[in-house]
C-alpha cells in the first residue's frame, strides 16, 4: 500500500527529472545517474551495465524471443525510494523496446523494494527480445521520452528526445559530441 501510495504521489510530482553523474559519457553502461521527482524531495540513483543474451532459467517463464540481461543497482540517495522497474526497457539500434520483465519473479532479479534513504538494491534486470538485438536500456518516466539512457558501442539509427532535453543519438557532452558511435560508449559492452 506505501508503494502504491509513494507512486500516486510521484505521479502527482509531475515528470522526474533526469541527471547524470559528472561522468564525461554520463550515458555509458555502468555510469551512475539520477531521478529526481520534481521538488526534489526524492531522488534515486541508477547505474545498469552488462547488457547482454542471458543463459538464465527463469521458473515459469517461456520467452517469446530470446532471453537477455543487465545488472542494475538502484540506490535512494535523497527520500524513500521504491524503484519503478517497469518504466526500463532494452532498446535496439533501430529504436525497438523490449520492456523489462517486471512482473516474473526471479532469485537473481532487481527487487521492487522500497528503500529507505542510503540503502541500496541490485539485481538483474531481463528483456524477451523478439527483434533486433538491443544495444541499449532506458528509463522511461512519463511518455515515451527517456529519462535516463545507458548505450552500447553501435550507431543509434534513431533520435529519441530524451526528457530534461537531451536527444538520442548520443548529445550533450563533450565525449559525446561529434559522430556516431559514441567514442566514450565504444567497447562499453561486453
Amino acid at each position: 500500500m506505501a508503494a502504491i501510495l509513494l507512486l500516486t504521489a510521484l505521479g502527482a510530482l509531475g515528470t522526474p527529472r533526469a541527471a547524470a553523474a559528472s561522468d564525461l559519457c554520463p550515458h555509458r553502461f555502468g555510469a551512475a545517474q539520477r531521478l529526481t521527482d520534481a521538488n526534489g524531495a526524492v531522488v534515486a540513483g541508477w547505474s545498469v551495465s552488462g547488457l547482454r543474451s542471458s543463459t538464465d532459467y527463469i521458473p515459469g517463464y517461456a520467452a517469446g524471443g530470446r532471453l537477455w540481461e543487465a545488472d542494475a543497482t538502484v540506490e535512494a540517495l535523497t527520500g524513500t525510494v521504491t524503484p519503478v522497474i517497469p518504466n526500463l526497457y532494452a532498446v535496439s539500434p533501430t529504436g525497438e523496446r523490449y520492456q523489462v520483465l517486471w512482473q516474473i519473479a526471479s532469485p537473481d532479479g532487481l527487487a521492487p523494494n522500497t528503500l529507505e534513504q542510503g540503502q541500496r538494491s541490485a539485481g538483474k534486470l531481463y528483456f524477451d527480445v523478439t527483434g533486433a538485438d538491443p544495444m541499449g536500456v532506458i528509463y522511461t518516466a512519463a511518455g515515451s521520452a527517456p529519462a535516463l539512457m545507458w548505450c552500447c558501442n553501435g550507431e543509434m539509427k534513431m533520435s529519441m528526445p530524451m526528457s530534461g532535453g537531451m536527444a538520442m543519438p548520443m548529445a550533450g557532452g563533450p565525449c559525446c559530441d561529434g559522430p556516431q558511435p559514441c567514442p566514450c560508449c565504444a567497447g562499453m559492452c561486453p
